[in-house]
């Protein structure tokens, strides 16, 4: 019948769901994106935008706009190589190399593992205990893991969304409201009048294209590609929803970074501190506290909370899905996209991944945290996004891709530059890694 589909083992079926016509219609559609947005922002982006207003005051705030730009070419690009047919993102890549790239990113993947959930899910449990003091570390680390882990068990992937939501409300008012409340110091609109005009720090490109590079990850882009398939968006009708929903996405992604600069800016800028640490933006939020007030402080925490349990959750739910494919792919190759083989959420693939996260979390949580194996995953997941590049100007320029969702011309200038950054960057990354290892 029209418009239905047949579930995968099951004997009923589900209504396709239509594009909207207007763009009210698209913003009642927005969902992934704010996954992939809420899944790409972590403490470690917190340090990187804080420090960024520190050194800089608001001048580097084109440098992340610039990232965002070019992770946003990455994820629409990949969207519509999703649109163009009900494979997943890895079932496309096997038509380029056959199991190769599936194999490589489980590499990468499984590395992940080993130590993502142990640095997110424990500063999320210093900030419960901050929060709450006189919570045991212990028990409060192994409840704010599990409830990440049973929530993906258990829930839908329109339950994980809708919390992201609630997340990304609670994140987004708290940020904005400390950037607003800094900006209102006579002092902090000197800094704002002195540093806002953009400039390139001399002699600091590496750092320059770092930072560009930085904003959000390979994994939460592929990953996006499985929210997509949740929602069941099929076809190139779907396309402008894509696009308003990763608008929306990177928009707030923008106003998290541009926000979490003005205060490291408005506080810090011309007084010689660097944040170099989780640790350091708690000494930030007492900061903000002793400045605004008691509330500042708890506003702080609870955006801090929102920033990095939405990041745990998501995180896992993206790396569980694609390293999932990847071993689905692996393994039923050729005959990846028959309906029996499809990839699911309840799937036993996604379940082995999510045990081998939960697994690596504890097991990582437990050693020294050997810098080497964070070294060596850095330069196999820093190979990643050159490689994504190359992968979707390949498959997105077929003849046999629909008119509608072949790259154009800008789409393509803005692969080929993703793919000479991300690629530069790989080097210096592999640079370091050897140097580290040997020296």
């Amino acid at each position: 019948m029209a418009g239905e589909r047949p579930e995968a083992g099951a004997g009923t079926s589900v209504t396709e769901p239509r594009p909207p016509a207007s763009r009210r219609g698209h913003l009642r559609m927005l969902g992934p994106g704010i996954v992939l947005a809420l899944a790409s922002v972590g403490a470690s982006d917190m340090v990187t935008t804080l420090n960024s207003g520190a050194e800089y005051g608001l001048a580097l705030i084109w440098v992340f706009v610039v990232g965002l730009l070019l992770k946003y070419a990455l994820s629409e690009a990949i969207a519509r190589l999703q649109l163009s047919a009900d494979r997943s993102f890895l079932s496309h890549a096997t038509d380029v190399g056959g199991r190769l790239f599936p194999v490589v990113l489980l590499i990468a993947e499984v590395m992940v593992g080993l130590f993502f959930g142990a640095g997110v899910a424990s500063i999320t449990t210093r900030i419960v205990q901050a929060i709450f003091p006189g919570l045991p570390f212990w028990p409060t680390f192994v409840v704010v893991l599990g409830s990440a882990v049973v929530l993906l068990l258990v829930g839908r992937y329109g339950i994980v969304e809708k919390a992201m939501v609630g997340f990304a409300i609670l994140m987004f008012f708290g940020i904005v409201f400390m950037a607003v409340g800094s900006a209102v110091d006579p002092d902090a609109q000197q800094t704002a009048v002195e540093t806002v005009v953009p400039i390139f720090p001399q002699g600091s490109l590496i750092t320059v294209l770092s930072l560009i590079g930085g904003v959000g990850g390979a994994t939460g882009i592929m990953a996006y590609t499985y929210f997509v398939r949740e929602k069941r968006w099929r076809g190139p009708a779907w396309k402008s929803v894509i696009r308003t929903d990763l608008g929306f996405s990177y928009s707030l992604v923008a106003i998290f970074a541009i926000a979490m600069t003005a205060v490291g800016a408005f506080w810090l800028f011309g007084q010689g501190h660097t944040i170099e640490s989780n640790e350091a933006v708690f000494d930030i939020g007492t900061l903000l506290g002793e400045q605004l007030g008691g509330f500042v402080h708890v506003l702080f925490l609870l955006s801090f909370f929102a920033v990095t349990y939405s990041s745990l959750l998501g995180g896992f739910q993206g790396i569980a899905y694609v390293t999932g494919d990847c071993l689905r792919v692996i393994r039923t190759y050729p005959r990846q996209d028959a309906p029996s083989a499809d990839m699911r959420a309840n799937g036993p693939e996604f379940r082995i991944a999510l045990a081998w996260l939960t697994f690596g979390t504890l097991l990582f949580m437990g050693t020294d945290k050997p810098v080497s194996l964070v070294l060596i995953y850095a330069s196999i997941s820093s190979l990643i996004l050159p490689v994504l590049a190359i992968l979707l100007l390949i498959l997105l320029n077929r003849k046999s891709m629909d008119a509608q969702l072949r790259s154009g011309p800008l789409s393509n200038a803005m692969l080929v530059l993703c793919l000479l950054l991300f690629t530069f960057l790989a080097g210096v990354q592999i640079v370091e890694t050897v140097s580290e290892l040997v020296g």
